[in-house]
């Protein structure tokens, strides 16, 4: 049973959805594009998006808070290694890079975007369908092994895999929309989904008798909510963008598969050394210690909040920029990444000195203090996670992402070597260390390249301050942590922007650009969109 709590949680995420339907109605109505306005459209495609994530992580940890619970560390290990498989892998591989090329080849033309849609969809259904036989593989291989799949681990597995064919419908639209820089659809389209998402899945929790089925259910609710999520991407792209009848064009196919091809290895290489750790965990030590870990991960999940959705916004106007002004780009380019750099590193130190209480939130205490020492230093991953994210987007405007995959590779081997050397003996510490140890290894080739483009960031310049007003933060927040967490956070709150300022971090530029994108970023009243 839930406790009241975990109660008024669900209400609260029940009653978003006439909210966000509100909303939704009420910016169609009310919203006016200006795409001439550049400081708009990003403040639009970045805040918007963004404030909708933040809400989505604050769903989906309230929904872990109630699973962990529900699971164990042996269930969350479970689910989390299925999750990986088809989640993570597999469907890297059915997107093969074509969200990025739909985004490239389309934001400069729009009129292809109809034909690219269509093309790339067939593509990804195609993909899965080959993915078929290797998933069963897979379950053939690990009943091999001294920890064989279980039989939950199998269907849910099975469900998951189900799952890929609706998904690629929506990361189809998705990335439609994103040529379009109407990302905002995207965002809310994600959110109603979710809330949907987490109330069939607490329900799903409370219906099975136990763990196995538990894990089981929520491959089933996963499965019906992409379902979901893809038939209301369809319809909002027919009627928002444009509708597209099923073409297939095998010259442009095939160049799609060869331009992607070096991106999927670079996402599949991501994939690698950042979560590799699991299949090896589950391997050598087992579900139970595989789920302490993975809930350190699903905090650093949290953190995945500004970046992705901040550079996607940018990356239309960094692939127009790549094109028509290369000395634009740069300064895109390096003060994304300080304003990136600005977030990241209060969030390190922070959740350094906050990780037992946020673990002994999230899971109990039946995840402590593994899960809590997991975090304290993977948290430490996100500076350079940053940095590496939008590097990589300029990369792939500056078409370089060849060079990216050298990178990747280069990552890739120095993090599967060392999570072989190092897990047998040290387990999941040992693959949190190697995580944050491969950011650095894919920073470095990153910078060569930038060299050689004659891009190269201040990387330095833009570190220091944050990274020292973070530092005097956490030196205030430590003897208030010892009365109480929320004083901590309190106070960490109003020393790190006081130590920026007096540190000279808003400089007129970034004071400038604030407040342009703060002043242009409300809603014009008026017609229908």
């Amino acid at each position: 049973m839930l406790n009241e709590t975990a109660s008024i949680f669900l209400l609260a995420v029940a009653a978003l959805i006439p909210l966000l339907l509100g909303a939704a109605w009420a910016w169609q109505r009310f919203y006016r594009e200006d795409q001439s306005d550049t400081a708009r459209t990003i403040a639009k495609n970045s805040a918007l998006p963004i404030a909708a994530n933040l809400i989505n992580k604050a769903i989906d940890f309230g929904f872990a808070v109630i699973a962990l619970r529900f699971l164990g560390p042996e269930g969350n290990g479970a689910y989390a290694f299925v999750a990986l498989i088809a989640g993570l892998y597999f469907l890297t591989i059915t997107n093969w890079g074509l969200n990025d090329l739909t985004v490239r080849e389309a934001a400069p033309d729009l009129s292809r975007a109809p034909r690219l849609f269509s093309i790339t969809l067939l593509l990804r259904l195609g993909i899965t369908t080959l993915l078929l036989p290797i998933a069963a593989l897979l379950v053939v291989g690990y009943s091999l092994l001294e920890r064989p799949l279980s039989s939950a681990e199998i269907t849910a597995l099975a469900l998951l895999m189900l799952h890929l064919y609706p998904a690629a419908l929506a990361a189809a639209c998705s990335a439609s929309f994103q040529a379009y820089q109407r990302m905002e659809v995207t965002a809310l389209v994600v959110l109603l989904t979710n809330v949907v998402k987490t109330l069939a899945g607490v329900g799903a929790l409370l219906i099975a008798p136990d763990a196995p089925a538990r894990v089981v259910a929520l491959a089933a609710v996963a499965l019906a909510a992409t379902v979901l999520n893809a038939v209301i991407f369809y319809i909002l792209q027919r009627r928002m963008l444009f509708r597209a009848p099923l073409v297939w064009d095998w010259p442009t196919g095939r160049d799609l598969l060869r331009e992607g091809f070096p991106l999927l290895l670079n996402s599949l290489l991501l994939a690698v050394f950042f979560r590799f750790d699991v299949v090896l965990l589950r391997a050598q030590a087992g579900v139970a210690a595989l789920g302490l870990y993975d809930a350190a991960y699903k905090v650093i999940n949290m953190t995945q909040i500004v970046s992705p959705y901040f550079v996607a916004a940018l990356f239309p106007l960094l692939a127009r920029y790549a094109v028509t002004d290369r000395a634009a780009l740069e300064r895109m380019y390096h003060r994304a990444l300080g304003l990136l750099q600005l977030v990241a590193w209060p969030v390190a130190v922070g959740g350094t000195l906050l990780a037992p209480v946020i673990i002994a939130v999230l899971g109990g205490r039946a995840f402590l203090p593994g899960a809590a020492l997991a975090l304290a230093i993977l948290i430490w991953y996100l500076p350079l996670s940053y940095a590496n994210g939008v590097t990589q987007y300029v990369l792939i405007a500056l078409r370089r992402q060849r060079a990216i995959t050298v990178a990747f590779v280069i990552g890739a081997v120095f993090n599967l070597g060392m999570n072989l050397l190092l897990i047998p003996a040290y387990g999941y510490l040992a693959a949190a260390s190697v995580t944050v140890a491969t950011e650095v290894a894919l920073l470095l080739p990153f910078l060569r390249t930038l060299r050689r483009e004659g891009a190269m960031p201040p990387l330095l310049r833009l570190m220091w301050r944050p990274a020292l007003a973070s530092l005097i933060m956490g030196a205030a927040m430590w003897p208030a942590l010892v009365l109480s967490p929320w004083l901590a956070i309190a106070v960490g709150a109003s020393v790190y922007p006081a130590a920026l300022w007096a540190l000279g971090a808003f400089g007129p530029e970034e004071r400038a650009l604030m407040r342009r994108m703060l002043s242009k970023s409300g809603v014009s009243s008026g017609g229908a969109h």
